[in-house]
């Protein structure tokens, strides 16, 4: 039987291909160069098989599950680039210390947990803040201990760089007035030398050194809890910045258990006994589906603003003779450098003030040069306050800053005291660095200033905090537009861990990760973001959140 080529063709425009999942009638922002905007997605399996109009999908495709938006915001998966999984999961079992605005209300929520723990049960909180406080200055031993002398208390600020004591976990820990301070470390003291209660940076070693540690069982419950909270705030993957041997066999076990519902590319802890190992064996890329990948290593050069441990150039402005601290030499820091690009793995540097973030670019031009020519996108952590003459080195060099924009709105109330009024306008410079030619990658840096992507969102544009002050913006010649704000959560933090051909865009051949939220964030005005749902978060062509009337998942 002869059939016309005008009959094969109606036959053949008439048979509708097959996908799991159609999502229709949204408002969908691709970030692609071809179709920047549509309206409808078709995904089979965990792939994007087609992005258009929802008419011409209807046609197109028949689906197992079809969703109708009705108009809601269809994003990238939103990707945060630098965040703390087991801090997160801890933060949400402990005391929470966020927004406690004196050292005697932080106390009392340690009191009330200490009268239900078990009988010399440590106590563990964080997120406490000084400069929250009236006189902005670090709390003691004393005030925990008018509130649990039974218990031995630990309390992370809310950096995670210092921690605040009580004199029980002092005895334990054998802590004295001949306690030296550690390389790295500082011991707040007394006039007379007595320690107060208060270790920075390495010297929380001290103290940590007695503390007994999280079960396996518990590490597992942690990073749970915590990835489970990241689909909530619409996160489809987080990029681990430092963890241990027995981390990366628990995410390995709950990878290939099918067990986590958002993405992990992680970091390896340096220098230490994990990277030790881990360097032998090579990086693991895409695991268990492409659910957990572990490709980075991850170093620290110096502390944190907040608690004038970042180190700088010249001594802080509200605290003269301090320069901050560096956590290791340059040289150490060049060799782990090189071992990590010559292994395969991708070098993160955790650097704050304008010194270390200059021995790092150091470092980097050093030994890149003396390699041959190599894909490592090496990265520098928060990038926070740089000297002027570093910022076009990020790009010369090829380093990409991982900064995370909602530090800006929770330091401007102090920062300036820290820096003085030149130093500043090399802080939190987004846009002088967007401006070189390069680009940033947007993360949290959870637990220590929450983890929706929508605050780090907001804060990138509108440089005002949640309650819109300043109305212009804190030093708003450094703000950024959305797009580019959007892009440093989705496509940007996608070349941040190699992963740019796979996921940060939605175009045809991607992964289905995607975010679902109620308003459109692009173009309502800035407040009106922070109040957006996260209506549906898709990873993996699944739907691993999805909110219901009561705003709890199913």
């Amino acid at each position: 039987m002869i059939v016309s080529a005008a009959t094969f063709l109606m036959v053949v425009n008439s048979t509708k291909h097959e996908a799991h999942m159609l999502l229709v009638n949204g408002l969908v922002y691709t970030l692609g160069a071809d179709h920047p905007i549509a309206q409808s997605i078709a995904i089979r399996g965990n792939t994007i098989v087609a992005v258009g109009s929802s008419d011409d999908l209807r046609r197109q495709f028949a689906a197992d599950t079809v969703i109708d938006l009705e108009g809601k915001t269809v994003m990238p998966g939103f990707i945060d680039a630098h965040g703390h999984m087991g801090g997160l999961g801890q933060l949400l079992q402990s005391v929470k210390l966020v927004g406690a605005g004196s050292a005697a209300e932080a106390a009392g929520r340690v009191q009330a947990r200490a009268r239900t723990a078990q009988p010399g049960a440590w106590i563990h909180g964080r997120g406490w803040d000084q400069n929250l406080w009236e006189d902005n200055r670090f709390p003691t031993a004393a005030e925990l201990d008018s509130v649990s002398v039974d218990h031995p208390v630990v309390l992370i600020r809310i950096d995670g760089h210092v921690i605040w004591v009580n004199s029980l976990a002092m005895q334990l820990a054998r802590v004295s007035r001949e306690t030296k301070d550690p390389p790295g470390g500082r011991i707040i003291r007394t006039p007379t030398g007595d320690p107060t209660g208060v270790f920075i940076d390495e010297a929380r070693n001290i103290i940590e050194a007695v503390v007994p540690p999280a079960t396996p069982e518990e590490i597992e419950q942690s990073l749970l809890i915590a990835a489970a909270e990241c689909a909530k705030a619409g996160l489809t993957e987080v990029q681990d910045m430092g963890i241990d041997s027995l981390g990366i066999a628990i995410y390995r076990r709950l990878a290939a258990q099918k067990r986590l519902p958002v993405r992990v590319y992680a970091a390896i802890s340096a220098p230490g006994p994990t990277w030790d190992a881990w360097k032998k064996k090579g990086p693991v890329i895409g695991e268990a589906n492409g659910m957990l990948t572990l490709r980075a290593m991850k170093m620290y050069m110096d502390g944190a603003l907040g608690s004038r441990g970042a180190a700088l150039v010249d001594e802080y402005t509200d605290d003269p003779g301090n320069r901050g601290l560096t956590m290791m030499s340059s040289a150490d820091l060049e060799l782990n450098i090189r071992e990590a690009v010559l292994r395969g793995f991708q070098p993160c540097v955790h650097a704050i003030g304008d010194r270390a973030n200059n021995i790092v670019l150091n470092a980097y031009e050093k030994v890149l040069s003396s390699l041959p020519r190599t894909d490592c996108r090496p990265r520098i952590e928060h990038a926070q306050v740089l000297l002027p003459a570093d910022i076009p080195r990020f790009k010369k060099i090829g380093v990409l800053p991982s900064v995370q924009p909602i530090f800006a709105t929770s330091d401007m109330y102090w920062a300036e005291a820290r820096l003085g009024p030149v130093r500043i306008k090399g802080a939190y410079a987004w846009r002088s660095l967007l401006e070189t030619e390069t680009i940033i990658l947007g993360g949290s840096d959870f637990p220590n200033d929450g983890m929706n992507p929508l605050w780090g969102f907001y804060a990138a544009f509108a440089r005002s905090d949640r309650n819109g002050y300043p109305q212009d913006g804190w030093y708003r010649d450094q703000r950024i537009t959305r797009d580019q704000a959007a892009r440093c959560f989705t496509q940007w933090a996608a070349y941040g861990s190699f992963e740019e051909e796979k996921k940060g865009t939605i175009e045809t051949g991607k992964l289905a990760d995607l975010t679902i939220l109620s308003r459109d964030i692009m173009q309502v005005p800035a407040m009106e973001v922070l109040s957006t749902d996260v209506e549906m978060t898709i990873v993996d062509g699944k739907i691993v959140y999805r909110k219901t009337a009561e705003g709890a998942a199913p």
